[in-house]
């Protein structure tokens, strides 16, 4: 007579295949797992991890209810039940886990920085949040990252990776989970003939006034960096910290600019009216 197949070599075998980039065979594992011992959460929770970090929400959410379900005292298992029920606008049951770590409570009016990863590394944004779990981006990515100004995001408010530093003030990072809803502006770049604040911050307001995204690229939003030396102990143990103001100004005499509009025509007219109030002049104009 055969013996029953042994679920704890069949779970550590998924393990395998998925640690080996094999995510297939390992949820066909999983599924057998649960199969043959419907009452252990770790099967349940290994399905919901690999289904989260595919982005593919719907089998996510199944999975991670069932973990809960098993076992009430996973709290990690509760936030990323919460964070799978967001892309599919199940915000009740995302506002019940909020509550149950307090974050119901907290106070979203304060811009916070956002870590973005693509194939060419990572960058820090900024994001305006609006709840525990979503955050609009207010920064104009890198065009190589896919992302644009006013994207609308899924972060991880437990996935703090660090801080920002801006004029001695310390503002959270969090870990960008997926990007929820995509906005319609587009990514335009330029060269300005100038480098000093007063002509840069003219363009700046004339975007603003007009509903445009703008930021400077030539000096440090993309390229961040670790000061260990700024840093206690405790801290450079718990998060590391970027100084954005660190970078060094460009001394060309020219400066990198970012807008993000909808339409090209709107680029056009801030940037004429911009020569004329400054009697500067811009070049090499790029969308993306």
């Amino acid at each position: 007579m055969p013996l029953p197949p042994n679920h704890l070599d069949l779970y550590e075998q998924a393990l395998r295949y998925d640690r080996v980039g094999d995510p297939y065979t390992a949820v066909k594992l999983l599924k057998k797992v649960t199969r043959i011992v419907p009452e252990w959460a770790d099967a349940f929770r290994g399905l919901a991890v690999i289904y989260s970090r595919r982005r593919e929400w719907k089998p996510a959410l199944h999975y991670w209810s069932k973990t809960v379900a098993l076992d009430a005292d996973d709290r990690e298992a509760w936030w990323q039940l919460g964070l799978a029920a967001v892309p599919l606008k199940r915000m009740r049951t995302a506002q019940t886990v909020w509550a149950k770590f307090g974050f119901d409570k907290l106070s979203y009016r304060d811009p916070q920085g956002l870590q973005l990863k693509h194939a060419d590394g990572y960058e820090i944004l900024w994001m305006q949040p609006l709840d525990a779990a979503r955050g609009r981006v207010v920064s104009i990515p890198h065009p190589g990252s896919g992302m644009r100004y006013r994207d609308l995001m899924l972060y991880d408010r437990r996935g703090q990776k660090g801080y920002n530093v801006i004029a001695r003030r310390r503002v959270p990072i969090f870990q960008s989970v997926d990007r929820l809803k995509h906005s319609p502006y587009q990514t335009f770049s330029c060269l300005l003939h100038t480098s000093e604040a007063e002509q840069i911050e003219q363009l700046e307001q004339l975007c603003y006034d007009a509903g445009l995204g703008f930021e400077v690229w030539s000096n440090a939003t993309r390229a961040v960096q670790y000061n260990p030396a700024r840093a206690t102990e405790e801290e450079r143990r718990a998060f590391p910290e970027y100084y954005s103001d660190l970078l060094p100004r460009p001394e060309t005499g020219t400066s990198l600019v970012a807008i993000a509009a909808i339409h090209p025509a709107e680029v056009d007219r801030v940037l004429n009216d911009w020569q004329i109030i400054s009697l500067q002049q811009y070049s090499d104009l790029r969308a993306y």
